[in-house]
């Protein structure tokens, strides 16, 4: 029976400025070779969506392939997330299309962003990533 080792990393989004990007970078600090297995982020503050023109996309990237399907801070009905609820946590989806960029050796890093489209939202809260290792 082998042991599965798993690690977490979080990323806090703080930059409370509608229209304003923010761009975050986390290292792994482990040594060995770990695969995203999950990916979420927790709002700190409520944000009520309107109109399709003032967006907030959540992305995480490593190099200039995303490590996730984005999802944009617009109303539901538009194909975004809707309203955002603080304490309500977005699941993101791993594409499996994404391949060796879903790994992170140890120094390698992950681009988190918040890019926001004409005044944007005031987005902050928490990023929560899970690995599992795959090399020791």
């Amino acid at each position: 029976m082998s042991i599965q080792n798993n690690c977490v990393l979080n990323g806090r989004l703080s930059q409370a400025t509608a229209g304003t990007d923010e761009d975050h970078y986390i290292a792994m600090p482990h040594s060995g070779e770990w695969k995203l297995d999950a990916a979420y982020f927790t709002p700190n503050a409520a944000v009520s969506t309107s109109g399709t023109s003032n967006l907030a996309t959540l992305n995480v990237k490593q190099g200039s392939t995303a490590m996730v399907t984005s999802q944009i801070v617009k109303p539901s009905a538009n194909g975004g997330t809707g309203d955002l609820v603080a304490g309500t946590t977005i699941a993101f989806a791993i594409p499996a299309s994404s391949g060796a960029s879903l790994e992170l050796g140890q120094g390698d890093v992950m681009y988190v962003e918040c890019a926001k489209t004409n005044s944007g939202y005031t987005v902050t809260g928490e990023w929560t990533f899970s690995f599992k290792q795959i090399v020791s």
